[in-house]
């Protein structure tokens, strides 16, 4: 089991201890206390937290409503706008958007600094969750990621993707990932391919752009299956 900062897990009953497990393995349903990944999940996740934290960032799994409203508004931006408009007008559009949303089984992840009052300034973000689609055979868990303008150029893409992706793994007990992803966004797919993921579909389509338009593009299908 991952351990992460969470409350000390209580040792007072076996019976208490598969409650605890079983509550674990169940994706979010709703907003909740943030909480930071600790080490000792993957030794490459493990590495990643290393370079993360070296960095003054920390990942954060769960996502309450002062999160929620950093995220959409991270999710307004530009470069984002341009691939995942679905994020600020959809998933992240206002906080009963981002409700209705979790309340499908999504795992929230952010990665963020903390000011000095306490509290917590998205750098990133990204979720998984339990999906399948025709696209991916074998596939079982969606995932994805964004960097936020402030963290971009600074090689957080890859670190970050695989302490959420460990993660989820032992949280959630998930496995078998897949992605969609456009062919024209090189530098989401470069990263992508060097976490192991493999194209396994493709579909060529017109893709929404930030103001709106339709250009043409393909939809790319990645699959990351589990060991």
């Amino acid at each position: 089991m991952l351990k992460s900062r969470l409350k000390p897990l209580p040792q007072k009953s076996s019976r208490r201890l598969k409650v605890y497990n079983q509550v674990m393995s169940i994706f979010p349903t709703t907003f909740s206390k943030p909480q930071a990944v600790k080490k000792t999940i993957s030794p490459a996740a493990d590495e990643a937290i290393d370079f993360l934290n070296e960095r003054g960032l920390t990942v954060l799994v769960g996502v309450d409503e002062e999160l929620a409203a950093a995220i959409s508004k991270m999710a307004n931006e530009q470069h984002i706008r341009e691939y995942c408009p679905n994020d600020c007008s959809k998933r992240f559009a206002d906080l009963e958007a981002t409700r209705g949303w979790l309340s499908h089984r999504h795992a929230v992840f952010t990665l963020a600094k903390k000011n000095e009052d306490g509290s917590w300034r998205a750098v990133g973000y990204g979720w998984s969750g339990p999906k399948k689609v025709d696209e991916v055979p074998g596939g079982e868990t969606t995932f994805a990621l964004r960097i936020g303008k402030a963290g971009l150029g600074q090689h957080l893409s890859e670190p970050f993707s695989q302490v959420v992706l460990a993660a989820t793994a032992k949280l959630y007990d998930a496995k078998n990932f897949w992605l969609e992803t456009w062919a024209s966004n090189a530098a989401a797919v470069h990263v992508y391919k060097k976490l192991g993921f493999k194209l396994v579909n493709q579909k060529p389509g017109k893709r929404p752009t930030a103001d709106s338009q339709q250009v043409d593009d393909t939809r790319l299908y990645m699959f990351l299956p589990s060991n």
